[in-house]
């Protein structure tokens, strides 16, 4: 089962996958122009020389019936073409790009531009751009401002502090300076991204509410103090794997300002510093006392936090659903007393590995957070079978619960969950030595809706292997016993 990610709920539908976008094929985009009597400026990057066609301002592309492309449905499929005798077709110049010349009909020269606009936005961002290097129709579809709202990027070679400064320029030209549309940007994997990078983002899109930067191991808190600043719509902020960032705040001038549309607070709603192993419990207080709308906040692997810093956490984000300190050895019975002050808000909470948990801290959690939905202790080695009558008997809503490597837990603690918690529906019990067939048995008899359970490294039977497959029709389960295949 393992830690949880925590990113599940966090799943969007953009239309737009990760992809790897090449120096090459940035380069050829912006390169693009329809003929051969314009002249081009030339912006030099490093090694390779930037072609930025001179494109007069032109109309934005305003789709039928005032729809957006990307929820559009138009009913007209085909445009009004000639066709010539022999296939071809002769081309506009102002469409195609192509002066004086036919060529054979393409199903997309057939399209309404409304369809293509439709089609491009399914497109990753690699993609588009390529779409831009075709003619000048696709040119001018490809950079319609609806199709850009997302960009996609995971590539550890490209320059991209040069690919976002070209991408944001050439998206701003219609809105001087800023990108409107532009509202999520991930770039995680990316790992040339540099403050520079960071600082074009907070200059020019005001209206990012998504940032992903995960692996980008050289920004700092100096570049994300001023995009925290200059976005105030941001609420989805992945930092993970960025050990120079140690604190979260407003810069001084824009603390001095309260700008009214956030005041002195940071609107994000979901951070996820994992393994930022430079948080430290005086950074950690400046991040709580400034982001107290954190709905779900990740800390995993953060080792340098202690109890102090989660009881920061607890007394100022009282929002807060779920919390991980997975790794976070140094926390105790007593930080896990403070997070019980969320109460009932809270449904998720990982402390995997955090070794000086016990029943005592288990047993004030689930008496004011009784509406746990998914729990993990894995390697929490000192919960035994009363933790976990605890938990059964004050959040009977459990879904998830995953107590591998608790080796104190036996059949009884499974029998108490089983009666209990029959909405369960993953378990991991992995490495307990102590369960037997029979706790196996009570939770697939009770547990009906189990979907998965990991008995990985337990003394269980063929027979009993069996019978939960027999009572949990829908269970998928782990095992390391050869002979259960």
């Amino acid at each position: 089962m393992g830690a949880h990610n925590g990113k599940h709920h966090d799943t969007e539908s953009t239309g737009k996958t990760n992809s790897s976008l090449s120096q090459s094929d940035l380069s050829t985009t912006m390169d693009f122009t329809p003929t051969i009597t314009k002249t081009r400026k030339t912006v030099s990057f490093g090694e390779e020389t930037e072609m930025i066609p001179p494109y007069p301002p032109r109309k934005l592309y305003q789709p039928r019936n005032g729809l957006k492309p990307a929820i559009s449905h138009s009913h007209k499929v085909y445009a009004s073409v000639h066709v010539n005798g022999d296939g071809t077709i002769p081309y506009n110049s102002e469409k195609s790009g192509k002066l004086g010349k036919d060529r054979r009909l393409s199903p997309f020269d057939l399209l309404s531009d409304d369809l293509v606009v439709k089609i491009f936005s399914y497109l990753p961002t690699d993609q588009l751009c390529k779409c831009a290097c075709v003619d000048r129709r696709w040119y001018d579809l490809s950079w319609e401002p609806h199709l850009w709202t997302h960009i996609d990027m995971s590539n550890e070679k490209l320059d991209i502090d040069r690919a976002l400064r070209i991408l944001t320029w050439r998206l701003s030209r219609e809105t001087p300076n800023v990108c409107l549309m532009l509202e999520k940007i991930k770039l995680s994997g990316c790992e040339k991204l540099s403050n520079k990078g960071l600082h074009v983002i907070a200059k020019r899109c005001p209206e990012l509410t998504t940032l992903e930067v995960a692996g980008c191991y050289n920004i700092t808190n100096e570049a994300l103090y001023e995009v925290v600043s200059r976005c105030p719509n941001l609420q989805h902020l992945d930092i993970t794997g960025c050990p120079c960032i140690t604190c979260i705040a407003l810069t001084p001038e824009a603390t001095m300002r309260a700008c009214p549309l956030h005041g002195k607070q940071i609107s994000l709603q979901y951070l996820d510093m994992t393994d930022c192993y430079g948080l430290e419990d005086a950074g950690l207080k400046v991040i709580a006392s400034n982001c107290r709308e954190l709905t779900r906040f990740y800390l995993r692997r953060c080792v340098r936090i202690t109890d102090v810093g989660v009881q920061y956490v607890a007394n100022n984000c009282a929002m807060l659903k779920e919390f991980s300190v997975s790794d976070c050895r140094r926390v105790t019975d007593f930080g896990i007393r403070e997070l019980a002050r969320l109460g009932a808000q809270l449904r998720y909470l990982s402390v995997v590995h955090c070794d000086q948990v016990t029943d005592v801290g288990i047993k004030t959690l689930t008496k004011y957070c009784n509406k746990l939905r998914y729990l993990n202790i894995r390697g929490c080695e000192l919960v035994t079978d009363t933790g976990v009558e605890y938990l059964a008997r004050q959040c009977n809503k459990l879904r998830s619960l995953d107590i591998g490597k608790c080796s104190l837990v036996t059949d009884r603690g499974l029998e108490v969950l089983a009666l209990n918690c029959p909405l369960l529906k993953k378990l991991s019990l992995k490495s307990c030595e102590r369960i037997t067939d029979r706790g196996v048995q009570m939770i697939a008899a009770n547990c009906t809706d189990l979907q998965m359970l990991n008995i990985q490294d337990c003394k269980i039977s063929t027979e009993a292997y069996r019978f939960v497959k027999r009572h949990c029709k829908r269970c998928i389960i782990e095992h390391t016993n050869p002979g259960f295949c």
